[in-house]
């Protein structure tokens, strides 16, 4: 795939990056509201015990669940984009050294 094509897809793709960005960033307090809520309805008990049935319930499982896919998706994402960078260095570069050769052969 040209690199035109690439930077066109990474164009067509900045709605969802931002989406995954959003995701990412709210992870860790959607996390810790999760487990606040469920603090505050967990047996009485020890910290120790609280926190150890709260860590048991699907709710908060399904926060830490969240906060890895989110963080999954933006890492991948942001990979793709380091990459489509490289690349077009790599582009610029060779469209640099094919005019600079030109010119040598005139």
């Amino acid at each position: 795939m040209g690199i035109d094509k690439k930077l066109e897809a990474a164009r067509n793709r900045a709605a969802s990056y931002g989406q995954l960005y959003g995701h990412k960033e709210t992870a860790d307090d959607f996390l810790k509201t999760t487990y606040a809520k469920l603090y505050d309805s967990a047996p009485a008990g020890t910290v120790p015990e609280r926190d150890a049935w709260i860590r048991r319930q699907e709710e908060y499982k399904d926060a830490i669940e969240r906060k890895r896919d989110a963080y999954a998706d933006w890492k991948t994402a942001e990979t793709y984009m380091k990459i489509l960078m490289v690349e077009a260095e790599v582009w610029r570069t060779e469209q640099a050294n094919n005019r600079m050769m030109d010119n040598v052969h005139r």
